[in-house]
């Protein structure tokens, strides 16, 4: 019996399907082991064996009670327990004669029968969709199945970015309109940093955005501005630091990025930094055998434009007493007639060039007029050139 209802609870949840399936022959029905409310177990196979005889003592009745039965049997008078008593007994054996058993078990095989009649074959082989545009990247993407027929009543996915991001466009210039000039209430004036303010943090923000490198904390100091450092001990502190000290700027820089938080990362430069001062006051070893390596910072040189080169009060008269002196000596050879006129050389050169052109076309056409009929070829045309 117990395998009937698995089978029928397996059942019970698939899908009706729509393809008729082919009629098989009802197979016979068979008895199945009866409902009973009882502890005593029974074999599948041993129908004819007699059931054993069953006796309740009042104390097992009332522990096979549900909590509200309980309730209500224990505020009933004892001539009532009793009649509740028999009443329940009386119900439990209706329930498991054996003419209310066979019809039970009639019945959940009928059902049984039904339900594998309608559910479709085991060995039937689903035809396998093809995932639609929308399923692409989804795990399930059986489960969501083809795209709809597009009817032309909207428009493509292209549209709607363009769409979205017209709209996260208008949605900042509303705010770069009417809430961004309200931050100005909150402008404080800038106060360089004091003296016992040496460390200089800087944070990446992404605006609201996640990002890898939003943890990451960067610091700079200068070894100089560092309160309570001798020369000596300042100089084990660049020791120490190696390759993040730049000997250009006197400027230390360090970053981390192990910690979740910026905040947490802040804090850990913070006790770096207390652990480097500890350690280069701690005169019991002040490094002094090992000299100071900057191999690993590369120089540069930043050209500066010539001293003598600014323009100076002293420049500005030296020179316009050689434009002065250049502008005399022109003047002189013009007046003598030494001064070469370019404009009047070019055109005099233009004109003896036009002339020697055309003597050459005329006489090639007297040559070709002359030598007609006499057998040295066709007669040769004159061409004139276009001016």
């Amino acid at each position: 019996m117990a395998a009937a209802v698995n089978r029928l609870a397996f059942t019970a949840r698939r899908c009706t399907s729509r393809i008729s399936s082919r009629a098989r022959p009802q197979p016979p029905l068979r008895s199945f082991r009866a409902f009973t409310t009882s502890s005593i177990a029974r074999d599948d196979d041993d129908d004819d064996a007699e059931p054993q005889t069953r006796s309740r003592t009042p104390a097992s009745f009332v522990a096979s009670l549900h909590p509200d039965d309980r309730a209500r049997y224990d505020s009933l008078s004892p001539s009532e327990r009793q009649e509740f008593e028999a009443t329940a007994r009386a119900l439990d054996d209706h329930m498991t004669s054996s003419a209310v058993e066979g019809r039970l078990s009639a019945a959940v095989a009928q059902a049984v029968y039904t339900v594998s009649s309608e559910s479709p074959e085991s060995d039937m082989v689903l035809p396998r969709m093809k995932p639609g545009f929308v399923a692409m990247g989804e795990l399930d993407q059986q489960g969501t199945g083809e795209d709809d027929e597009f009817e032309d009543d909207d428009i493509s996915s292209l549209g709607h970015g363009e769409l979205e991001q017209h709209r996260e466009m208008r949605e900042y210039a509303r705010l770069a309109a009417w809430e961004m000039p309200l931050l100005s209430r909150l402008a404080k004036p800038f106060e360089p940093p004091a003296l016992d303010q040496p460390l200089r943090f800087r944070y990446t923000s992404y605006m609201g955005e996640k990002h890898p490198a939003e943890k990451k904390v960067v610091l700079e100091f200068c070894t100089r501005d560092l309160p309570g450092l001798t020369e000596e001990q300042r100089i084990k502190l660049v020791k120490l630091v190696g390759v993040r000290y730049n000997p250009q700027t006197d400027v230390i820089k360090m970053s981390s990025e192990m910690f979740e938080t910026q905040a947490q990362n802040k804090r850990y430069l913070g006790d770096l930094v207390d652990t480097l001062m500890r350690e280069a006051k701690d005169s019991t070893d002040m490094f002094a055998d090992i000299p100071l390596d900057f191999r690993h910072h590369k120089f540069k040189t930043k050209p500066r434009f010539p001293d003598h080169w600014r323009m100076t009060p002293e420049r500005k008269q030296q020179l316009e007493a050689t434009r002065g002196q250049r502008y005399l000596l022109e003047q002189e050879k013009t007046e003598g007639g030494q001064m070469v006129d370019g404009v009047k050389l070019i055109e005099t050169m233009l004109r003896s060039a036009r002339v020697r052109n055309e003597s050459a076309v005329l006489l090639e056409a007297q040559q070709g007029v002359k030598g007609k009929g006499k057998g040295k070829g066709k007669q040769q045309r004159a061409r004139l050139p276009r001016l």
